[in-house]
C-alpha cells in the first residue's frame, strides 16, 4: 500500500533570495581579498619591501584622511631649551634625576 501525499507548494521564506545573495557576495569579496593579498605580496617581493608595507601605506592614508577631515595641520613641535620643565626651579631635584 503507497500513500500518495499532494506534492507540497514550493514557498520560499521572505528575505531567503537576499539571504543568499549576500552569502555569495561575501564569498566573491573574501575571494577577491585573498587575490588582492596575493597581488601584494608578489609585488612585495618583486620590489624587496617587506609585505606589510601595502597595510602600513593604507594606515598612513586613513591617518591622513582623518587628519584632513579633523582640519589638522602638519606642523612641527620645537621645544625650546629655555622652556623646558625640568628646568624650572620650582621642581625638586629628585624629580628632576627620576625623569633623566
Amino acid at each position: 500500500m503507497t500513500l500518495d501525499y499532494p506534492p507540497r507548494p514550493n514557498r520560499a521564506r521572505p528575505g531567503a533570495a537576499l539571504d543568499a545573495l549576500c552569502a555569495v557576495l561575501r564569498g566573491l569579496w573574501a575571494v577577491a581579498r585573498l587575490l588582492a593579498g596575493a597581488v601584494a605580496a608578489l609585488a612585495s617581493a618583486a620590489l624587496g619591501t617587506p609585505p606589510a608595507s601595502a597595510t602600513r601605506l593604507g594606515h598612513l592614508i586613513a591617518d591622513e584622511y582623518r587628519a584632513g577631515r579633523a582640519g589638522a595641520i602638519d606642523a612641527e613641535v620645537i621645544d625650546d631649551p629655555d622652556d623646558h620643565p625640568l628646568d624650572d626651579p620650582r621642581t625638586d631635584i629628585e624629580t628632576k634625576e627620576e625623569s633623566r
